[in-house]
């Protein structure tokens, strides 16, 4: 398993957010977490990544504990996460969110002065990682005149920038067209097929879920009721009944 999370709880008052969830992400997969508002999934999320700590449990990357990382030191290490906001630089061209990514994993300030070689060598690998994501094209074109869809595709570049092994993706779906939707989803899917990456997924469109994942988390009420692949969930009367209701593809 490239990621475990045992036994992870994390309260917020009285109210239970995550309570003894376990997840086992194995390498090179798609691992997507399903479940309404307010199952627990983007607490989990932030309990993976660092953004908050457990209150009990335990998260391994790679077999080491990383429990309370945070997020900067789990990227050093290849665990990159996207939000369900996009973290662009709307006043930067696309090439230039890039390569801030890539000065940082560089480990370049983005105020130092340097070579005109490096800063050609900087600026051509983000132009590979644009390319990648099908934006190569919109190297000089400001971030924030993207459509959704594409700036989504850049948020990930920027990921990608980072070199990670592992990328976490928090309904990278929302507020997106049927098209913009598919395109996102082929993206997800060259991730694993082409790039050998895991990828963590939260998302609510069922029908996408089923589509791209090896395996699906269904949460509830901050608990797990039930973890397998996608025919096992599709048949799952517990998860049919809770979530489903019939809106997924037969």
């Amino acid at each position: 398993m490239i990621l475990q999370a045992s036994h992870l709880s994390r309260n917020f008052g009285g109210l239970k957010a995550v309570s003894d969830v376990s997840l086992d992400v194995k390498e090179k997969e798609i691992h997507s977490i399903l479940g309404p508002n307010g199952a627990g999934k983007t607490t989990l999320f932030n309990l993976i990544t660092g953004a908050i700590k457990p209150a009990a449990g335990v998260v391994r990357f790679k077999g080491g504990d990383v429990t309370g990382w945070p997020p900067n030191k789990l990227a050093e290490i290849g665990v990159v996460r996207t939000f369900q906001r996009t973290s662009i630089f709307n006043q930067l061209s696309v090439l230039e969110n890039v390569a801030l990514a890539v000065r940082s994993k560089r480990r370049i300030s983005y105020r130092a002065r340097v070579s005109a070689a490096l800063d050609r060598s900087v600026n051509d690998q983000a132009a590979q990682y644009l390319e990648r994501v099908n934006l190569k094209r919109a190297l000089n074109t400001l971030a924030g005149h993207l459509a959704h869809g594409s700036q989504r595709a850049l948020d990930i570049a920027i990921g990608l920038a980072l070199e990670p092994t592992l990328i976490l993706m928090d309904e990278p779906l929302a507020g997106m067209s049927c098209g913009d939707r598919q395109g996102i989803a082929d993206l997800i899917l060259k991730l694993r097929d082409d790039l050998g990456l895991t990828v963590v997924l939260v998302e609510h469109d069922v029908g996408i879920v089923m589509s791209l994942s090896d395996t699906i988390t269904v949460m509830q009420n901050g608990g797990v009721i039930a973890d397998g692949p996608p025919v096992a969930i599709r048949e799952n009367i517990r998860v049919r009944q809770a979530y489903l209701h019939g809106n997924y593809a037969s």
